[in-house]
């Protein structure tokens, strides 16, 4: 079940990808604009939601959320979504403009040079099944590392 918390991210991500880009996220693409979101949340001390990710194979996945859009493979996530509620929209906004841009298998492979997929997977080999947590500290670390270093 998804809380409360990561829908509203995801109506938000959802309505703001189609803004800026004028069509729906795929489901892989949804999921690594939600880690991408939460890493740099963490980064500065706020969590948007309670669900950790998963080190999968096409990189980092919160299985309900996969199993919510799983019927749409590939394609853009076509469902109706009502406006999200309670959100820090221009920060999501930033987000999407910064990853948006690249396909959901373009994000997929960056995510696999990233610490914490690499950290959560250990010595699995890329092609290799996984469900090896993410953790949030590990988040926040490779994600504050990445503001530090770019100012």
């Amino acid at each position: 079940m998804i809380s409360q918390e990561l829908d509203q991210v995801k109506k938000a991500i959802i309505t703001i990808h189609r803004d800026l880009f004028d069509e729906s996220p795929s489901p892989m693409k949804l999921q690594k604009l939600c880690y991408y979101a939460q890493g740099y949340a963490l980064a500065e001390e706020k969590e948007l939601f309670p669900e950790d990710f998963q080190a999968w194979q096409h990189g980092p996945v919160i299985d309900s959320l996969y199993y919510k859009y799983k019927e749409y493979k590939w394609h853009p996530i076509d469902e109706e979504v009502s406006e999200p509620d309670g959100i820090d929209y221009e920060y999501l906004q930033d987000i999407v403009s910064a990853y948006g841009r690249y396909d959901g298998a373009a994000l997929s492979t960056m995510t696999h040079r990233e610490r914490p997929w690499l950290d959560a997977r250990g010595d699995l080999d890329e092609s290799e099944g996984s469900n090896a947590l993410i953790t949030k500290e590990s988040l926040r670390d490779y994600f504050a590392s990445k503001l530090k270093a770019n100012g």
